[in-house]
């Protein structure tokens, strides 16, 4: 029985395709975090529109 040797192939990944899933990926957290910031700046104007709904309804 002969084992034939086949050429060696390289395994994982090559330095191109390392960076562009990282660029993807730094993409993908700069939309995500400016989501975040948008959302908390808005729960902050919902809480304070909430509290002078209070104040009005309080004074009639």
């Amino acid at each position: 029985m002969a084992f034939t040797r086949t050429s060696k192939t390289a395994a994982g990944f090559t330095l191109i395709e390392l960076v562009v899933v990282i660029i993807v990926l730094a993409i993908l957290a700069v939309v995500a975090a400016s989501k975040f910031i948008n959302l908390s700046s808005d729960a902050n104007k919902s809480a304070i529109e909430g509290v002078q709904g209070r104040l009005k309804a309080q004074k009639t």
